[in-house]
């Protein structure tokens, strides 16, 4: 794919794939800079790709069909983090989005940690890896949310030059991003609860002591929500929502510094995105239960208060 005409309709096919779910992260960065927005577009695209494999492909599927797709699915996920963070082995992804990725992020400086994170926490989900506790829902979210909001920091952050980003920040993007990434992904989980225990209770991310702390497990959850069990949804969500404000401060603290030096555009977008997930998060905490049948709503307004024009 060498011409602009080419290029253009690469970059409409990964720009329509990261729209395609409408998050609040794609809406973000509508206003940046063209060459910030396309970075995005065909980040996103690739990791989008591997993620509804893994979530809507595979662990949506009836337990006897997962152990006949398990290793198919683990290959895939290994030939798209060959793909993305090596540039080797077979294509993942379709023409089109390989060619917008490979004009847009091959030659930033971004490096191969954030697809190599994904990947691994890819791997976990095929293997339907256990999460006990704490540690290892940290372990997990390391490559789950931490490696896209990486992503996300070092597009608004990067310089724009002419042979694609360069990073000149002293602090690495991934330090920058990892509290308030965990923050938001907290939030995100309690969002999607209902909806995500209803389709399969190994979409659910939540520790296994969290759960069995409001007296639950992955596959009791979707019954709760059916019955409207609202004292166990709260018990459930407390102590999710405080660990999430944990992570709030600290990730604010992290970004203060950060925000000053960004141009308006791109700080209008992080602060933007925060700010949603604060809001949700304020929401939920004053009776996460009784917000279960608006869920679908709070988020969308939120957004249109803040990036609609």
């Amino acid at each position: 794919m060498t011409g602009s005409g080419d290029l253009r309709a690469a970059l409409a096919a990964c720009e329509a794939v990261a729209a395609r779910n409408g998050s609040t992260l794609f809406h973000a960065t509508r206003a940046l800079p063209a060459a910030r927005r396309d970075f995005f577009s065909t980040s996103y695209a690739a990791m989008r790709v591997i993620d509804d494999r893994v979530d809507e492909a595979f662990l949506t599927l009836p337990a006897a069909e997962r152990d006949l797709r398990r290793a198919a699915t683990r290959d895939a996920v290994e030939a798209w983090r060959r793909q993305t963070a090596e540039g080797e082995g077979t294509a993942v992804m379709d023409p089109l989005l390989t060619a917008g990725f490979e004009a847009v992020v091959r030659p930033s400086d971004l490096g191969p940690g954030p697809w190599n994170g994904l990947a691994a926490a890819l791997s976990e989900d095929v293997a339907e890896a256990e999460m006990p506790d704490w540690a290892a829902f940290d372990r997990y979210a390391e490559g789950a949310t931490v490696a896209p909001a990486e992503i996300f920091i070092y597009l608004l952050a990067a310089e724009v030059t002419p042979q694609g980003l360069r990073y000149r920040e002293p602090v690495p993007a991934i330090d920058y991003a990892r509290d308030l990434a965990v923050f938001c992904y907290l939030v995100h989980i309690l969002r999607d609860l209902s909806k995500d225990a209803t389709v399969s209770g190994r979409l659910v991310t939540i520790p296994a002591d969290v759960l069995a702390g409001a007296g639950l497990d992955r596959d009791s959850i979707a019954e709760a929500v059916r019955r409207d069990r609202r004292e166990v949804l709260d018990a459930l969500a407390a102590p999710i929502l405080a660990r999430a404000e944990r992570f709030r401060e600290r990730g604010r603290a992290r970004i203060a510094d950060l925000l000053t030096r960004l141009g308006l555009r791109e700080r209008l977008a992080l602060d933007g995105l925060v700010t949603v997930y604060e809001r949700l998060h304020r929401q939920f905490r004053e009776r996460y239960a009784d917000r279960l049948a608006a869920l679908p709503a709070l988020e969308p307004q939120a957004r249109a208060d803040l990036f609609s024009p």
